[in-house]
């Protein structure tokens, strides 16, 4: 079988390096590959044969779809070796990760089902990874589980390469004639990524990656392709509120698909036949609530105001608007879990309320904004953590000082904020009720700037006497209060010193005509456009600055650090190629180029997605 080299890198990584961030790419694809939601691992098999006559009886097979469909972590291997005729070629093996084994020169299969993000685009694909570690290579080909529908990788073998502290390559397989995408995306996105990971610093932040670990992904996917279905489009043409329609509605599709499938694996776990009752404190827009009643779960939404979303609901999602202040009166002894997502100063409370509430009550949590017991912003105690890590640290031992069994998991949601904490069970006797209380107040004290002497359990006096409640008046979830004027003063701060830094590129539909693409800058130089002042405060309120550019994702592409223009015309035709080509394009927003871009838009009208 013959390759040819597509793409080069010179590398001083070790082979243990490289191994490393194979072990990343592996355990999280859909990292480097957006068209990914999830996978799920079929069989690991030590190789017998060849790898080209392996390749080559796999390209032959003929893949019947009912045998993968459903959840594949019910069969064993055996039973998909047997489905792919494997038998004659490996031996199935039941050890580590063939990735870590450093001690071992063998060469393994890895073949894993790839789950699709759009299952209307894409078709769930078996991904074969032949291991060598003998030449320190890695070769992968992609097959589609649905004849004639689209994979989710390239259409051609290829081989990643690595020969220590000189060079890491891929190659393609020569007779494949592939896609120029295919070849383009790992040139340009796979093979960066790839060797980031390779770096002592960045492998060991990223190998810390791990998402949807408390439920099936597989499950996850087909749920969440079904929710979506059912919610999302009509919810987001129908959206009367201020906000981004298609960020809050699908983000919160995950995570009612998650909050279903944790519910479900419960009922399992523990015999239950009923679907488990929830109250969702702080709960926004509503949409939460109104999708997990409408598939069952009998719960009620609180908040400090409504909001005009709040009409479109039937009357089986109930809502009401409330003030919540922690003490004996704002328990619910008769709910099973409690939600708090992006639930702001209340974030602290949410296990306490829980705790309180009942022996047998749960909680989901999902931190934003850094709050503290008596509603004051959170001040960072270990100086070498970002903020966000010290104060997740911080919310994890209030959950277990409640004692909670607190498990950790990362959503798959449009949102900087995804590690969310699930208390599942107890981790002390309903006999020693009374103990974990007085500790729990301990907590509450300590933290606040004027101590309770009372537990509140008695006559609705507040657990803590300095908690201040959050203003009734409009806010906008998800932290986006900074004033449009200084938020459209840093867009252009940002835009102006890319396009200093520059570079022309050739107009597809405007023969001889150029435009200014502008120039690729680190996240970090462009905080040094703003001012000291404005940076903190954008800390405060939205995340920071690398969160407000991907809020203006139709100005800014950022990722891996780098911050450069999105340019219209180009990915905005590939996504209304997966609509109707008849309908019409609905336009709400206008074009930021087309106002503010020196050289205009340099798409035509009907080629992009924004009013000119």
């Amino acid at each position: 079988m013959n390759f040819e080299e597509v793409a080069s890198e010179s590398s001083d990584g070790s082979n243990l390096q490289f191994w490393r961030a194979i072990g990343i790419w592996l355990r999280n694809p859909h990292v480097v590959n957006r068209r990914i939601l999830g996978f799920h691992e079929l069989l690991v098999a030590r190789v017998c044969r060849d790898i080209p006559d392996i390749l080559e009886h796999v390209e032959k097979l003929r893949v019947k779809p009912e045998d993968f469909e459903g959840d594949s972590s019910a069969a064993d291997a055996k039973h998909f070796s047997d489905i792919l005729g494997l038998a004659e070629y490996c031996q199935l093996v039941q050890r580590a990760d063939p990735v870590e084994a450093a001690d071992d020169v063998g060469t393994y299969l890895r073949v894993r089902k790839l789950l699709p993000r759009n299952t209307q685009i894409f078709s769930s694909t078996l991904e074969f990874l032949f291991v060598d570690r003998g030449s320190t290579s890695v070769t992968s080909f992609h097959k589609p589980i649905v004849p004639r529908e689209q994979s989710l990788g390239p259409n051609t073998a290829y081989r990643i390469r690595h020969r220590e502290y000189v060079s890491t390559c891929i190659d393609v397989r020569e007779t494949d004639g592939g896609s120029r995408g295919g070849r383009d995306w790992l040139r340009s996105k796979f093979l960066p990524r790839l060797t980031r990971w390779m770096d002592t610093e960045h492998g060991a932040v990223d190998q810390r990656i791990s998402s949807l670990s408390l439920v099936s992904v597989e499950r996850y996917t087909q749920l969440y392709n079904r929710l979506k279905g059912k919610y999302g489009a009509g919810m987001v043409s129908a959206w009367p509120e201020n906000t981004d329609p298609a960020k809050f509605v699908y983000e919160d599709v995950a995570i009612a698909t998650y909050l279903l499938l944790l519910w479900e694996k419960e009922r399992l776990e523990t015999g239950a036949q009923e679907p488990q009752s929830f109250v969702d404190l702080g709960c926004g827009n509503g949409l939460l609530v109104h999708i997990l009643s409408s598939e069952g779960h009998r719960g009620t939404g609180i908040d400090l105001r409504r909001r005009k979303i709040w009409d479109l609901f039937p009357e089986g999602t109930r809502l009401q608007v409330g003030t919540i202040v922690p003490s004996s009166d704002t328990v619910f002894p008769g709910v099973d879990w409690v939600i708090g997502n992006h639930s702001d100063e209340l974030t602290p409370w949410i296990p306490v309320i829980a705790a309180r509430s009942s022996y047998e009550c749960r909680f989901f949590l999902l931190p934003c904004c850094a709050y503290e017991f008596d509603g004051s912003k959170y001040r960072r105690r270990i100086a070498s953590e970002s903020q966000y890590s010290d104060y997740m640290s911080y919310v994890r031992g209030v959950c277990e000082g409640c004692g909670f069994l607190t498990l950790t998991d990362r959503l798959r949601i449009p949102s900087t904020k995804r590690i969310c904490f699930v208390g599942w069970k107890r981790t002390y006797a309903r006999e020693n009720i009374a103990a974990l209380d007085a500790e729990i107040q301990r907590i509450i004290n300590a933290r606040s700037q004027v101590d309770s002497a009372k537990t509140g359990t008695e006559n609705g006096e507040p657990w803590s006497a300095s908690f201040k409640p959050r203003d009734s008046t409009e806010r906008t979830r998800n932290c986006t209060q900074l004033d449009k004027g200084l938020v459209l003063e840093i867009v252009n701060a940002v835009a102006a010193h890319l396009l200093r830094a520059g570079r022309r590129i050739p107009l597809e539909r405007r023969p001889g005509a150029t435009w200014n693409a502008g120039g690729q800058i680190d996240v970090g130089e462009a905080a040094k456009l703003i001012a000291p002042w404005l940076l903190l405060r954008l800390r405060n309120e939205c995340g920071g600055l690398q969160t407000l550019l991907k809020n203006h994702s139709h100005i800014f592409n950022v990722g891996q650090g780098k911050v450069q223009f999105r340019i219209p015309g180009t990915v905005d035709k590939q996504k209304r190629r997966r609509r109707n080509a008849s309908a019409p394009l609905r336009k709400v927003k206008p074009c930021w180029f087309h106002e503010n871009h020196p050289d205009g838009c340099p798409a035509l009208e009907v080629d992009c997605n924004f009013q000119h």
